[in-house]
């Protein structure tokens, strides 16, 4: 599946509908906004598997006010929706370097505005 036929809109509807309501409140949403393609190592923050098919990856800050490692969740989504894997984790994505795909699709409004993070070609 290509870039053009992922729908991005659906897939982080997706991804919000996974947040309880206290975490819509208090979390942070980022959507990374490529595709990993079918059989390709994903090696991102930590994670590294091969899927038998396309997917993407997004990830939720569940206490963005903190820094260093905290309570955090990635979701696995194939490309036409639907979750496929969730892994539990203690540190983002962009410790390292932020990602010029990860976009932000959900801010809970107790979430600080410092605490969101965007890429330098999102921002």
């Amino acid at each position: 599946m290509s870039d053009e036929t992922c729908n991005w809109t659906d897939l982080a509807r997706d991804v919000i509908a996974s947040l309880t309501p206290q975490e819509r409140e208090v979390a942070i949403a980022y959507l990374e906004q490529r595709i990993i393609p079918a059989g390709e190592e994903l090696t991102w923050a930590g994670i590294t598997q091969r899927f038998n098919e396309a997917v993407v990856v997004a990830f939720i800050d569940l206490e963005p006010a903190l820094n260093w490692t905290h309570r955090a969740r990635y979701l696995i989504l194939g490309t036409g929706g639907g979750l496929r894997q969730t892994i539990d984790a203690d540190r983002p994505p962009f410790m390292t370097g932020v990602s010029p795909y990860l976009h932000l699709i959900h801010q809970g409004s107790q979430v600080p505005v410092w605490a969101v993070v965007t890429s330098p070609e999102n921002s």
